[in-house]
């Protein structure tokens, strides 16, 4: 009797120690259930709700298109102002090398006033001049100043006239009417020149 209510216990016990899985597996499934019915209600929209959705998807698209275009204008404005201040006061830095040239060329003038000698004129324009021709350097100009018999190059070049020349061989440059220059290393006036050639060429 007593070897029973031992098996009896321990039959008991080890039920008490099993764990209650068939109650975890039921919530699981339960959480899984609620799940799917979410997605189901959310794909069962009406077709009021999904157009209600879609426009305040089109709302949203359309403020965002509002904000990048006033940005965009907003940018354009500034670029222009910009380029504006740039094109006003993108010479000052040249104007303040140009301006003791300048005030070389009045005391020069005065002098010339006074002094009777030409020589001493001459001398004075050639050191402007100089002066001149260095600040055009340290900004970049280049003069263009083909000699005589250099070939003629129609990229720098600007041929004015041709005349036969006994000197220089056809197609050359014969004489230098006006120098060119180039602002690092684009063109901006062709040097004007006679070529040697036929002349009815």
């Amino acid at each position: 009797m007593a070897e029973k209510e031992e098996e009896v216990d321990s039959e008991a016990n080890s039920d008490e120690s099993r764990p209650e899985s068939g109650q975890g597996e039921g919530e699981q499934q339960e959480g899984r259930n609620a799940e799917e019915a979410a997605t189901e209600e959310e794909k069962e929209l009406t077709i009021e709700e999904q157009l209600e959705q879609a426009k305040r998807q089109a709302d949203v698209n359309y403020n965002n298109y509002l904000r990048a275009v006033a940005d965009l204008d907003t940018y354009k404005r500034r670029v222009i102002r910009e380029k504006d201040d740039l094109r006003q006061y993108a010479v000052s830095g040249l104007l303040e090398s140009i301006l003791p040239i300048y005030d070389n060329m009045a005391l020069g003038l005065s002098s010339a006033e006074q002094v009777s000698d030409p020589k001493v004129v001459e001398e004075g324009i050639r050191m402007v001049l100089a002066q001149f021709k260095a600040v055009l350097g340290e900004n970049g100009v280049e003069e263009i100043e083909p000699g005589k018999g250099d070939a003629f190059d129609h990229n720098l070049q600007e041929a004015v006239q041709t005349q036969p020349s006994d000197e220089v061989e056809a197609g050359a440059v014969l004489q230098l009417i006006r120098k060119g220059f180039s602002l690092n290393g684009r063109l901006i006036r062709p040097a004007t020149v006679i070529v040697s050639g036929d002349a009815s060429e």
